[in-house]
């Protein structure tokens, strides 16, 4: 008195994984561009933070494209994953160009108007 085959519901599709490298560039891009917040800091602290965040943002970059074209091979999920760390990787790269040239610009800028002040500032000899 069992079911009959034909009447019986079809099993499931195989459950897809998510491919693990575009996880991987997700998430170094998120963490990249959380590291040039501390890119903003002046100092040897935010310097080293936007050397990492360089670094962190080209691995996201790198691993984005190896994640998308994994997907497209093997059909896993994630390619909005890699697509969101390519992204972040992107941004995170281009907001460390920017800061770091904003730095520059300002370490000049500060240096120039101490120059600038040591000239107008009275000598006071010994």
């Amino acid at each position: 008195m069992g079911i009959p085959v034909e009447q019986m519901p079809p099993p499931p599709p195989p459950a897809t994984k998510t491919n693990v490298i575009s996880v991987v560039s997700l998430v170094i891009g998120i963490v990249g561009l959380l590291g040039m917040c501390a890119g903003f800091i002046p100092g040897g602290f935010g310097y080293v933070c936007l050397g990492l965040s360089v670094l962190l943002a080209i691995i996201a970059i790198v691993t984005g494209f190896l994640g998308m074209s994994q997907v497209g091979k093997t059909g896993e999920k994630g390619r909005g994953m890699a697509i969101g760390g390519l992204v972040l990787g992107l941004v995170a790269l281009l907001a460390a160009c920017l800061v770091g040239i904003g730095h520059a610009l300002v370490g000049a800028g500060l240096s120039n108007i101490g120059n600038i002040l040591s000239q107008y500032m009275p000598t006071t000899s010994p």
